[in-house]
């Protein structure tokens, strides 16, 4: 019975270790902001569900996060910027839809598309 236990306890350890490592980038570690949520329902449309851009996306003349150039070259800050001011005609701004807390948890989501 307690090799049942201790088998139980580790296997539940792991799944919870695998949960954070593999969705940690999802939720901001400030605030328990989901990130990836926010992203689903902001940002997919355009940029696509793994950082490439959709049809309409590439279109509009979205990034590709998954660009490791891209990635080297943008500041966290110039993420930040660009989620709160847009691009005239591109990309409409969120900050008047996203609280700045809300835009700072997209980072590391668009972050976590690098390849």
């Amino acid at each position: 019975m307690k090799n049942k236990s201790t088998l139980t306890l580790a296997l539940f350890s792991v799944t919870i270790g695998a949960s954070a490592f593999f969705f940690g980038t999802s939720v901001s570690k400030a605030s328990n902001i989901d990130g990836m949520k926010l992203y689903l329902q902001h940002c997919k449309t355009c940029h696509g569900v793994d950082g490439n851009p959709t049809d309409l996306g590439v279109g509009l003349g979205a990034r590709k996060f998954a660009d490791a150039e891209w990635q080297a070259k943008t500041s966290d800050e110039r993420i930040i910027e660009q989620i709160n001011e847009g691009t005239p005609e591109m990309m409409m701004p969120f900050k008047e839809k996203l609280t700045p807390e809300e835009v700072k948890a997209l980072v590391p989501v668009v972050r976590g598309f690098k390849k």
